[in-house]
């Protein structure tokens, strides 16, 4: 029904009120509902601290009765300890990672993720406890004990955790000191759903 036409519309201005009306009545009814929400989801609601509401920060602080153990976890949920989005703000951008076998004797997983546009990878792998000595040079500004280890063209930061050793890597054509702060802050946002 066109609205020019008149039809279904009163003429005179009676009209045009009522459909003000109405639609003011409408948008404060919609105000009211829109706002309501905004006071369950403030601190302390379980919204927010419940590690599968969507929309929660993955830079939140993980209880310990919720954390995980890095030794029983499969490459592919190595893979979800941390996304893409997280990862381009800590290191650069990357695809989505997949899994893979980093070595068999010991047999390691880890999940790596390329770089969107270049050459550059970040690894997140699973070594046996004690390994986190690797390194030969201490890092101390993790929570937990760790190491790192510069070669020609990557940087690995070794950390202590829970029954395993969490190995970050990131590789580079020519790899320096920045490779090594960004496997150190990888390292960190790694361990935060980690038990250590």
């Amino acid at each position: 029904m066109s609205r020019e036409s008149g039809v279904g519309f009163p003429r005179g201005s009676t009209g045009t009120v009522g459909v003000s009306l109405c639609v003011g009545v409408l948008l404060v009814t919609l105000a009211g509902c829109s706002g309501g929400g905004s006071t369950t989801n403030g601190p302390g609601s379980s919204s927010a601290t419940s590690p599968s509401s969507s929309g929660v920060s993955t830079t939140r602080e993980v209880p310990e009765q919720e954390r995980e153990r890095l030794g029983r976890l499969s490459a592919g949920r190595l893979c979800e300890l941390v996304g893409p989005e997280e990862l381009g703000r800590s290191a650069f951008p990357v695809e989505s990672g997949s899994s893979e076998e980093v070595s068999f004797n010991p047999p390691v997983r880890g999940c790596r993720f390329p770089e969107r546009e270049g050459e550059r990878s970040v690894l997140i792998a699973a070594q046996p406890d004690g390994y986190h000595e690797l390194g030969g040079e201490e890092v101390t500004s993790l929570p937990v004990t760790a190491s790192s280890a510069s070669h020609v063209n990557d940087c690995t930061v070794y950390s202590d955790v829970a029954g395993a050793t969490l190995q970050v890597t990131v590789t580079a054509p020519d790899a320096d000191s920045a490779q090594c702060d960004t496997a150190t802050e990888v390292s960190r946002r790694v361990l935060r759903p980690l038990a250590y």
